[in-house]
């Protein structure tokens, strides 16, 4: 009776196991999904933060002209941050990747 139980037990902890990395599984790959359908607009930003037009709203900015409507992206380091986030999470990406193979 004593293995039935423990039998059981293990097989109650395999199945929580089992759904949650369905539910990674699923969560990871909508999350990669939104990734690549978004990054032509991801694009876009690169392109504004490394553009004159970029600097010229930033002057505007700084004069006064945006007050009231949010200017995250022209903070000093919000769109540059985002890049470093960008690049650390494909290094995260490249050694999931590998520990996925496994």
């Amino acid at each position: 009776m004593n293995n039935i139980m423990e039998a059981r037990k293990r097989v109650e902890e395999m199945e929580k196991i089992f759904n949650r990395q369905l539910e990674l599984n699923q969560s990871l790959s909508d999350s990669l999904s939104q990734l690549s359908q978004e990054q032509s607009t991801y694009l876009q930003l690169l392109d504004y933060y490394q553009s004159q037009t970029y600097m010229e709203d930033l002057d505007l900015s700084n004069k006064g002209y945006f007050n009231g409507i949010p200017c995250g992206v022209l903070s000093e380091d919000g769109v540059y941050n985002l890049l470093f986030d960008r690049t650390n999470l494909a290094s995260q990406l490249r050694e999931l990747a590998d520990m996925l193979d496994q």
